[in-house]
């Protein structure tokens, strides 16, 4: 295998033959014992754990999207480790193991915050650091504590069943260890790619990322399209593959080319923008009405992915209770070292302590009622999350469809005892869309582990550590995002955390557009009928059609791509499995090079250089030049990123 080459078996089954439990043979056996969770790879992994997690704030403030970190952070781990090799050093599998699952950990604690507690901003408070750490650090370590009954159902019982697509790939890219200076060089490229980029269109102001326009034919009104065509939404785009991107792609085709102008043709403009132009209106009726649209076909879609998860809530159950009335423990130290896990009295003593937290700290107090709505809904969502990880990957999970069911149950439930408060409503939801996108991260890190033969409960504490660094971060930087850029501005629109907060208040007041959410509820029902995922397609009419486009262009070219290698691929399928290795490396660059960037550029500002509405060094070109540089530089970027994903290593193309 050439440095450039993707692992030998990244897309095969693997086998199961000779394998203990009929489960594939692990990496490392199960007898051996080698260095794992060490001094340098909690500190390699606390490092990236930080830049991950502000990385993945910024991009889903932005888009409504977070992607999973493990594979970027794997290669970086590769990386470092080769380099510290070189000086007498270096590092075990298992040691990469870990730094990627510390590192995911940020990952995924940042989609839970941005989605939810971002949205206070909206109603009218300001982020606050400690009671943000607080409420981050209790949701994340729920997401682990009940995560760790379903792993034995989950991950090993399902092994044939549930793929979990992250985690097998992170699994290929940790075996292809000594040979990870080429993933290195691939993230390089795409970060440097997407800095400059962001630099002249944010820095320099040397062009728009912003491409769009609005049209009427006839007597309907209100046809509004274009794209902020930036290299993070590209990558995420690519990264989800065309299916995906193509029903959110497909949701905001309905929202924007049919839902928005019969409002405006009917008269459903609100009175703010009743004068302004076409555009405008379009983005007002978005904000009023189609919004609500989306929430009631993810409030559908949440809960009818609840349902089918019923029978492994139950097995989790059935488990839990088994191991507490003095079955079999999992924490058992002579448990072969790969099945052993934290303790199950570890497990329900941390829940009972955390529901109690939520109920008398003053920094997450949610009373009673709301403590006991989280806890029971973060274990129900912690299941449906796992799960759906196991089937359509981490960057996919519908972390925000499960928020939002839960501020209607909190909401309802919480207005009928008096409550009047919608912040309380969203710090009860915040705590369980951080414990579901954690337990989904934790849920691939573990099948990793599996895979290459890790110690579960080593891996658990690994993450448990990493979610209370992110926790603690996680105030600060939410915090700095809104200083710099404004949680709700066109740079940082913040999507999902606009709804949350949106729902929360329209349900207390009386003023929820329940009919907008009936009609989405309706749509959604015809979508399962269809067979077609929901909340893919729900996504896609919540955001605004700006942030869809550019990430179904993502989709496209890895369609385009995938279908150009296919014709001319080896029969063994090599080059595919290289050319979906480099494309996912490259995108991952992208968007971690445009995060960064957003963090200088925001540094800038906050520092009184240039403003959130201009450019720190304006090269002053007029708004025409603009567009049409616009254009070109998007061009270019799709030209380089293909090319960095066709090159083969001799630089031929293939």
């Amino acid at each position: 295998m050439t440095s450039d080459s993707v692992p030998e078996h990244a897309n095969e089954t693997r086998s199961t033959e000779g394998a203990p439990e009929g489960g594939p043979e692990p990496t490392i056996p199960a007898g051996r014992t080698v260095a794992e969770l060490t001094v340098k790879a909690v500190a390699i992994g606390l490092v990236l754990n930080v830049i991950m997690l502000t990385a993945n704030m910024y991009l889903g403030m932005r888009s409504g999207m977070t992607i999973s970190a493990s594979i970027p952070a794997a290669v970086i781990s590769m990386g470092l480790f080769y380099v510290l090799r070189q000086v007498g050093i270096g590092g075990t599998l298992l040691e990469n193991n870990i730094v990627q699952t510390m590192t995911s950990a940020g990952e995924a604690l940042a989609a839970g915050v941005i989605f939810t507690i971002a949205g206070v901003t909206f109603l009218g408070e300001s982020i606050n650091i400690v009671d943000t750490a607080a409420v981050a650090i209790l949701g994340g370590l729920l997401g682990v504590l009940f995560m760790i009954p379903m792993r034995r159902y989950l991950i090993v019982d399902k092994h044939d069943t549930l793929p979990y697509p992250e985690g097998t790939a992170c699994a290929d890219v940790l075996e292809a260890g000594d040979s990870g200076e080429s993933g290195v060089k691939l993230i390089s490229f795409g970060f440097l790619l997407s800095a400059l980029y962001m630099w002249l269109a944010n820095g320099m102001a040397a062009f728009r990322t912003t491409l769009q326009t609005a049209f009427s034919v006839g007597e309907t009104r209100g046809f509004a399209v274009g794209g902020d065509f930036t290299p993070a939404l590209v990558g995420v785009g690519y990264i989800i593959g065309p299916k995906i991107a193509g029903y959110v792609f497909g949701g905001g085709l309905i929202a924007w080319l049919m839902l928005i102008p019969i409002l405006i043709t009917g008269g459903f403009v609100p009175a703010a923008a009743a004068d302004a132009g076409l555009m405008a209106q379009a983005n007002a009726v978005w904000d009023q009405y189609i919004r609500y649209v989306g929430a009631g076909a993810m409030i559908v879609g949440g809960f009818h992915a609840i349902l089918s998860m019923r029978q492994t809530i139950i097995d989790a159950l059935r488990t839990t209770a088994d191991e507490l009335v003095g079955g079999e423990s999992t924490g058992d130290t002579t448990q072969k070292r790969t099945k052993r896990d934290l303790p199950m009295k570890v497990v329900g003593g941390g829940a009972i302590l955390i529901a109690l937290a939520l109920v008398v700290l003053p920094q997450v107090q949610v009373g009673l009622l709301g403590g006991f709505i989280a806890v029971i809904a973060a274990f129900l969502f912690v299941a449906v999350s796992a799960y759906l990880v196991g089937v359509v990957g981490s960057s996919s999970n519908p972390v925000s469809g499960m928020a939002v069911a839960t501020i209607l149950i909190a909401a309802l439930a919480m207005k009928s005892t008096g409550v009047t408060d919608p912040v309380v409503v969203l710090v009860t939801a915040s705590v369980v869309a951080i414990a579901a996108a954690v337990a989904g991260d934790t849920s691939q890190d573990l099948k990793t582990g599996y895979l290459i033969g890790a110690t579960p409960r080593k891996q658990q504490i690994a993450q448990v550590i990493g979610i209370t660094i992110s926790a603690v971060f996680s105030g600060g930087v939410l915090y700095f995002f809104n200083q710099a850029y404004g949680i709700g501005s066109s740079t940082i629109p913040a999507p999902q955390a606009g709804m949350m907060a949106l729902i929360s208040e329209g349900v207390l007041t009386g003023t929820a557009q329940w009919g907008m959410i009936l009609i989405g509820a309706v749509f959604a029902f015809v979508l399962i009928l269809m067979r077609v995922p929901v909340l893919p397609f729900a996504v896609g009419i919540y955001l605004p059609i700006t942030l869809a486009t550019p990430i179904f262009l993502g989709g496209l070219l890895r369609g385009g791509i995938d279908r150009y290698v296919a014709r001319g691929d080896d029969e063994d399928g090599t080059r595919a499995e290289e050319t979906t290795y480099r494309g996912r490396i490259v995108a991952a660059g992208l968007i971690t090079g445009e995060a960064i960037l957003g963090i200088v550029i925001g540094a800038l500002y906050i520092t009184g250089i240039g403003s959130s509405s201009g450019a720190p060094f304006p090269l002053g070109f007029s708004p025409a030049l603009q567009q049409r540089l616009g254009i070109v530089a998007i061009i270019a970027l799709v030209v380089l990123f293909t090319a960095s994903i066709l090159r083969t290593r001799s630089g031929t193309s293939q």
